[in-house]
């Protein structure tokens, strides 16, 4: 993280939503902007890709004693985002930053134009002293909302940022050999250089017990990531300074892509 020098920090939904009252999590929230704010002052960008937004809009259906059906979701979500982006804004503008809104859906990143404009984007909200704040387009993007997956896309913006590192921020502290809450000798895998048929098991096997992603799309996300030679990092990201804890060795899982390990040896 230290020589890293532009991050995709993704946020699910369990560590910025209080799942229990439907409100941001603003304490916590504040803990993850001063370290964004202290990675910016030592020289390094940060984008944020957050979930969020249909957890926060949900509290407009709870009279409803079911699941909510997909056009539901869609409002809420409508509902949700401005609350969340507004939390977001406060946070930022008292560490000196302004907050730059992107939504983006599965279609715009296959678009080789929009693709190309969002990358625009990006890199022009960071000139202007901006964090990108982004999220699916969950109010038109049915497919991806039944997924609730913004895991593979905070790895597609980590491919159009050209990001060095993808953080996964989650309710778990990473890829577990089994499931923890299942079997107390199960084991965090630290390090992964190779994502092989074991692991794949190992991500079905491991919890993701409050984000609709769950471990297997954080698996996705990482083979995306590397494949862009970007590293990725699974971390519990529901502690107070969640970023400061992952660089003081707080337990975690690294994912390290072939051609990282390559030219660490000094190859090309």
């Amino acid at each position: 993280m230290l020589s890293a020098r532009r991050l995709i920090v993704k946020i699910g939904s369990a560590v910025v939503a209080d799942i229990e009252t439907g409100e941001v999590r603003g304490p916590w929230l504040e803990t993850l902007i001063k370290d964004v704010a202290r990675l910016f002052a030592r020289g390094q960008q940060v984008i944020i890709v957050t979930s969020g937004a249909v957890a926060l809009g949900s509290s407009h259906f709870k009279q409803l004693d079911r699941s909510l059906r997909i056009e539901e979701k869609q409002a809420a979500a409508a509902i949700g985002q401005i609350r969340l982006m507004l939390a977001y804004e406060q946070s930022l503008k008292r560490h000196g930053f302004g907050l730059g809104q992107v939504l983006l859906t599965g279609a715009d990143i296959d678009n080789q134009r929009c693709r190309l404009n969002a990358r625009s984007a990006l890199q022009q909200l960071l000139e202007v002293g901006a964090v990108p704040v982004i999220n699916e387009n969950d109010a038109t993007a049915t497919a991806e909302i039944c997924l609730g997956d913004n895991d593979r896309l905070a790895a597609r913006v980590a491919q159009i940022a050209k990001a060095d590192v993808l953080i996964l921020l989650s309710d778990v502290d990473g890829l577990f050999t089994e499931d923890p809450h299942d079997n107390p000798l199960a084991r965090i895998i630290p390090e992964v250089r190779c994502i092989t048929p074991e692991i794949e098991t190992m991500a079905g096997l491991s919890p993701g017990r409050y984000g609709s992603g769950g471990m297997v799309t954080k698996l996705m996300a990482a083979r995306i990531a590397m494949d862009a030679s970007c590293n990725v990092v699974i971390a519990k990201g529901n502690k107070s300074y969640p970023l400061a804890a992952i660089e003081n060795g707080a337990p975690s899982t690294w994912f390290i892509p072939l051609a990282k390990e390559t030219a660490a040896r000094g190859g090309r």
